[in-house]
């Protein structure tokens, strides 16, 4: 089964194939959110999501070992997309009672593609992130984070880091410009991402 994963850690699926639990656990909460937000979106409540988010997992974890990753053939996102929509159309099959013969899957609505994707983009986002904290030094990458993401005061955030304005200016600077290049990459190998920095912001879940 080749599939494409431009955005999607080629290093976290190999390992995921060859059986690593803990692969399977960062691939578990990396995925999980958009499982999720897609099912509750569709109308399952907290439990029923969990359910589905498990079934995602399950057959994932099943078909693993099949996989052959080509970046030529197939994406990976849209792979995992129908799984989610596979799974949540057979809760309301069963829900209903209606044979298998007899039920039309659920239509793929602009509303809920555009919600898996903006979760996808959130996830991406997850990634840049990681990958510039391997890029920076620890103190670059927390001066950032307090004043860049968590917007935090600037008189607490050298008080806290025991620094200059300047530095935490500097932090903002260097670590604006590998996340530029970062999102280049990923847009350039995803185009529909079309991440962009001015944009940039993971909320916490």
């Amino acid at each position: 089964m080749p599939l494409k994963y431009p955005t999607t850690s080629r290093t976290l699926l190999d390992r995921i194939a060859s059986g690593d639990e803990i692969s399977w656990d960062e691939f578990f909460i990396r995925y999980s959110p958009i499982v999720k937000a897609l099912a509750m979106f569709k109308g399952l409540n907290e439990s029923d999501a969990d359910d589905i988010c498990q079934q995602v997992m399950t057959q994932f974890f099943q078909q693993s070992r099949q996989f052959k990753f080509d970046p030529g053939i197939a994406r990976f996102r849209t792979y995992f997309g129908r799984i989610v929509r596979s799974k949540i159309a057979d809760f309301y099959r069963r829900k209903r009672e209606i044979p298998m013969a007899e039920f039309e899957p659920l239509p793929v609505e602009p509303e809920t593609e555009q919600l898996f994707m903006d979760e996808w983009r959130r996830m991406v986002l997850g990634e840049a992130e990681q990958e510039l904290r391997q890029l920076v030094t620890p103190e670059t990458f927390q001066a950032y984070q307090l004043f860049a993401v968590q917007k935090r005061p600037m008189e607490k955030i050298t008080a806290y880091l025991n620094c200059s304005p300047n530095q935490v200016y500097q932090a903002k600077k260097r670590c604006f410009a590998k996340l530029r290049e970062i999102l280049r990459r990923m847009n350039e190998q995803d185009p529909e991402l079309q991440l962009e920095l001015s944009t940039y912001d993971i909320p916490e879940r």
